[in-house]
């Protein structure tokens, strides 16, 4: 059973390798993701977007690059990836745009109605409760808002998904360990993606939360998905 505390514990531990390992285990795919997310957002210009699970803030970064929204916030319980992600932060010039602050996604200390757009990227597997989450970030958008999930999924095409669990199981755990000195975290890494929701069960939870104009988005032949809906 999922613990907060402790998978709290476990990001502080990898923070300061987290990014580095994040763009080589992925080959640096998954900052093509966090693009396509922001372009789905349609931010306008004026509008307010949080980031819940900011971690070390690459999608806050992402949507000051890319978008006009006037202010960028973002949450996450480990403050040592926070650490991290002000270090960019600063340095990218973005200090101003970028706020954040330690939280609990299960109880966001905003409220109700406060943005126009909320996005969580790999953050939604690591909650104790995936529903109460998605109600909490449902509560905090404004009536039009738009949320936003980037999670992995188990892909469809089987020889894809027999590499993908392989990958998952073998590899990321000793590279994780060997860089990090961590494998127990790279280990947990590893069962909470291939232990989360199929992409359906995601959509349902949005729908039971009474998001609209349900879409989802497969990336890499499934390997991930963007789910979007809105308020």
């Amino acid at each position: 059973m999922k613990k907060s505390g402790n998978i709290s514990r476990l990001f502080d531990d990898i923070a300061s390798r987290y990014d580095f390992l994040n763009h080589v285990l992925s080959m640096n795919i998954d900052t093509i993701w966090r693009r396509r997310l922001v372009d789905i957002s349609r931010v306008s210009e004026g509008e307010v977007v949080l980031d819940v699970c900011t971690g070390t803030s690459d999608i806050e970064i992402c949507f000051a690059k890319r978008s006009c929204a006037e202010k960028i916030f973002g949450i996450d319980f480990s403050r040592a990836m926070l650490e991290v992600g002000a270090k960019k932060i600063e340095e990218r010039g973005y200090a101003e745009r970028i706020k954040n602050s330690m939280g609990d996604a299960l109880s966001l200390p905003f409220g109700n109605g406060s943005f126009d757009v909320v996005t969580i990227g790999f953050g939604l597997r690591n909650l104790t409760d995936y529903s109460m989450g998605i109600s909490e970030m449902v509560r905090v958008l404004k009536g039009g808002g738009r949320l936003l999930l980037l999670e992995f999924a188990p892909p469809k095409i089987k020889i894809i998904n027999v590499f993908y669990r392989f990958y998952l199981k073998r590899i990321l755990p000793i590279i994780g360990g060997i860089l990090t000195g961590k494998r127990s975290a790279y280990e947990y890494l590893s069962d909470s993606i291939s232990g989360f929701l199929e992409p359906g069960e995601v959509m349902r939870i949005m729908e039971a939360e009474g998001l609209k104009k349900l879409e989802s988005f497969a990336l890499m032949g499934g390997m991930a998905y963007i789910y979007f809906g809105e308020k």
